[in-house]
């Protein structure tokens, strides 16, 4: 659990001094390494945790698709010991089709388990500007090992989208088992006047609005819900959007900051929310703050997934470059 300490002035404001955490770096080798595989999501199906890249197919479109498998053994034995080899499996992945079809194809967002079924978002801009989707998908598996994903084309499900930018979409899913849960990523007051999550059965085909507390900035993924209904979620603002500037911050008023972004202006944090009665609510704690890089350099962190009790697994996507990474938390 984070929790304030000292109290500092800044800029004439009282603000709640936070901890921070920093996350260290689990090298990928080879070519997974490149920042042109343009990480955007993270998943665990079974003991595989799944990276997935924007564009499976290669950034040009004509590359063979794959996504990537790093097995759970490893990467805790990563949290143990970070001399730890880390060894990444390709996955053999069919899109259908879709990445051609779709007009304005613009990459897969974000992708969740259930059972040997997987769930992608897909985001392009050929709407009035932009168009999302979500659709489901097939696992093989061979000894415990998932080998390839392939699309269900006749699965694809139109989802709304909920203001007038062009690049926003469909970033973040989680599931409890049973129902899959996708999360626009722009929620602020000021960039959408009434948030909702989209409940989704098994099939895609049912299609349930559930409100989300405001939020500013960006949501760009979340973990598995627990029993509770709880899950965590990526909060990120990257200064150059400056359509997502706000000049106050609910989170940061109640909460604090930490040192690292009381003097630069990314935000980087983990937010914790509950499914109730009443929808998607955060819960009253303060977020995880990630320690920021110097100069106000931004890690674009669209990939997230819990590490146990202990900690969390983040990747980014090109921006400042991929970055596979372990954040503790205990």
């Amino acid at each position: 659990m984070v929790t304030p300490t000292d109290d500092l002035v800044v800029e004439d404001a009282l603000v709640a001094r936070l901890e921070e955490y920093e996350v260290v770096e689990i090298p990928l080798p080879g070519e997974q390494a490149w920042e042109v595989m343009e990480y955007s999501g993270l998943g665990w199906w079974q003991d595989e945790l799944v990276l997935l890249p924007q564009y499976p197919d290669g950034i040009d479109g004509n590359g063979v698709g794959q996504l990537y498998a790093i097995s759970g053994k490893l990467v805790r034995a990563f949290a143990q010991d970070p001399e730890t080899e880390i060894i990444v499996d390709p996955i053999v992945f069919d899109d259908a089709g879709l990445s051609e079809e779709l007009a304005g194809f613009e990459g897969f967002e974000a992708i969740v388990f259930i059972d040997n079924a997987a769930y992608l978002t897909i985001e392009t801009s050929g709407g009035n500007p932009m168009k999302a989707f979500a659709v489901r998908g097939e696992v093989h598996s061979a000894e415990g090992k998932i080998v390839q994903i392939t699309l269900e084309k006749s699965s694809l499900l139109e989802l709304p989208v909920q203001n007038n930018s062009r690049n926003a979409s469909y970033e973040a899913l989680t599931s409890d088992g049973e129902f899959i849960y996708a999360f626009y990523e722009q929620n602020g007051t000021e960039q959408n006047d009434a948030p909702f999550a989209v409940r989704l059965d098994t099939d895609l085909s049912e299609m349930t609005q559930i409100p989300i507390e405001a939020i500013n900035f960006r949501l760009t993924d979340a973990t598995e819900t627990d029993g509770n209904g709880n899950f965590w979620m990526i909060n990120y603002f990257f200064p150059g959007d400056t359509h997502l500037a706000v000049e106050e911050d609910y989170l940061s008023d109640r909460y604090g900051l930490g040192d690292s972004h009381l003097e630069n202006r990314p935000v980087e944090r983990l937010v914790e929310f509950q499914l109730g009665a009443d929808g998607f609510t955060l819960v009253d704690q303060p977020p995880i703050y990630l320690e920021l890089m110097d100069r106000n350099v931004a890690r674009n962190w669209e990939g997230l997934a819990a590490l146990g009790e202990d900690g969390f697994l983040l990747i980014t996507d090109k921006f400042p470059g991929s970055i596979l990474a372990y954040l503790k938390i205990k």
